[in-house]
């Protein structure tokens, strides 16, 4: 396994777009517009930061913004649910990724990715 890339949720994505494009000085690496969210992608040199803002309700709150690429999603996500805790099914999504959102013991919220259909970056 390993760390895909960091995302921060943004209230205003023209803002958000504006500071980490004109003032941070970012490259952007990638952009899209669709659903369940746009986003733009940010190459930090090996690690990709995503800003994004959701158009529809999806994880809610809670997500840290990290999101883990794993070989075996089927497997990750049935062993976590077998012993009781929280893993969404397996959802494929119009970005071309699988993901399973994945609530840890003191309630923290991250991304399991397919790695061999990981979608975007």
């Amino acid at each position: 396994m390993k760390a895909r890339f960091i995302s921060f949720h943004s209230k205003d994505y023209a803002a958000s777009k504006q500071f980490y494009e004109e003032l941070v000085g970012l490259p952007v690496a990638q952009e899209y517009e669709g659903e369940p969210h746009r986003f733009t992608n940010y190459d930090l040199g090996g690690v990709v930061l995503k800003v994004f803002e959701w158009s529809e309700g999806w994880y809610g709150s809670g997500h840290s913004g990290l999101f883990i690429e794993t070989e075996d999603i089927d497997a990750v996500v049935h062993r976590i649910q077998a012993v009781g805790f929280k893993a969404t099914d397996i959802e494929v999504h119009g970005w071309g990724g699988r993901s399973s959102s994945v609530t840890d013991p003191s309630g923290n919220i991250f991304s399991l990715l397919d790695a061999h259909q990981p979608g975007d970056s």
